[in-house]
């Protein structure tokens, strides 16, 4: 299976002339987040892959447009052509009483209240977030910190990889675009990114699959 990353700022090669071209071969879509609206469901015109996304903190006109033609994952488990992709959108709360904002306790209930749904699909294989883990590419400021509940969630389920955006690239001149947690492939999805995620048979349990990254973020940049 082939996916596009996407997360925080559009790509001007895939909010163009060229989309359909840029979208061949993609069978699944991920955004997580930042992006807009009118990007998402314009990209679902060129395509018949899924799109699926969370929100990111700057998202809060989703709650009146949200895109259209696209899956919501944000707080739920979502399976799609046989893979389980687990939503949880939002940043580390920095501003009170802010949409799309979390401390780390209300993202630990929101993992919390999962519990019976990941028991029912036997696990996941994608982690989509709009934050990245605490320690694993996001920054010391507050505003660009990570979840440290992330982190156990990952050692618990062993997913294929982890999504998440929020971080962009042009914040860092030594942007790295792939890490890892304890062995699971970690990719900032900022902008975009193209890899190949084997098929995942259905069964009811946790596993972990591997990934082989096959193309350079600038593919789409």
């Amino acid at each position: 299976m082939r996916i596009l990353a996407l997360a925080d700022e559009p790509s001007n090669r895939l909010w163009g002339d060229h989309c359909r071209e840029a979208l061949s071969g993609i069978d699944l879509i991920l955004s997580a987040g930042d992006l807009p609206s009118s990007y998402l469901s314009f990209l679902t015109c060129f395509t018949t892959a899924p799109v699926v996304y969370v929100h990111g903190n700057h998202d809060d006109k989703y709650a009146q447009k949200p895109p259209e033609g696209c899956l919501c994952a944000d707080g739920k488990v979502v399976q799609l052509k046989g893979v389980r992709i687990l939503g949880l959108g939002g940043c580390l709360r920095y501003r009170p009483d802010a949409v799309n904002m979390y401390s780390e306790q209300e993202m630990e209930d929101r993992i919390r209240s999962l519990r019976r749904s990941l028991r029912s699909t036997g696990g996941f294989d994608i982690l989509l977030t709009h934050s990245p883990i605490r320690g694993v590419g996001d920054q010391d400021h507050i505003s660009h910190r990570g979840f440290e509940c992330f982190g156990p969630l990952l050692d618990k389920y062993r997913p294929a990889v982890m999504i998440h955006g929020h971080v962009h690239q042009a914040y860092s001149a030594f942007f790295q675009r792939q890490r890892e947690y304890h062995g699971i492939p970690v990719i900032n999805a900022s902008t975009s990114f193209v890899f190949d995620l084997p098929d995942t048979p259905d069964r009811k349990e946790p596993s972990r699959w591997g990934l082989r990254i096959m193309e350079k973020a600038s593919r789409f940049e």
